[in-house]
């Protein structure tokens, strides 16, 4: 099976040190395309609860009148979650605590249009 522009974009961004997974979501809470290790996240549960927080937090910005999401940031006991608005679908980032937030933040931003461009 040949590997898809998509797959091709995500793997790279996967590479970055601390990233532990990578998926492209759609925001009616399907799992377009990821990588991520055998067995270690449960796609269709990420993508549903990814969706449902997203909504939440749209929701809460429109209420105190701060536009739309961009990028949304979780910072747990034991690793981070990023999720970016990319138009039809958000791109989930799954990474490790000690991983380098600037840089994943930079690479998502400046990789955004490739993965859009892939879907």
């Amino acid at each position: 099976m040949a590997e898809t522009p998509l797959r091709r974009v995500l793997s790279d961004f996967a590479r970055i040190e601390g990233v532990k997974g990578i998926a492209v979501v759609s925001k009616d809470g399907f799992v377009i395309d990821a990588v991520v290790p055998v067995g270690g996240i449960d796609l269709e549960a990420l993508a549903a609860m990814v969706m449902t927080v997203y909504g939440a937090s749209e929701r809460l910005g429109e209420e105190l009148k701060l536009g739309k999401n961009e990028l949304l940031t979780g910072e747990y006991e034991t690793g981070i979650l990023l999720v970016y608005d990319i138009g039809d679908a958000v791109v989930t980032v799954v990474a490790e605590k000690t991983a380098i937030l600037g840089r994943i933040r930079y690479e998502l931003k400046r990789q955004a249009p490739r993965i859009k461009a892939a879907l």
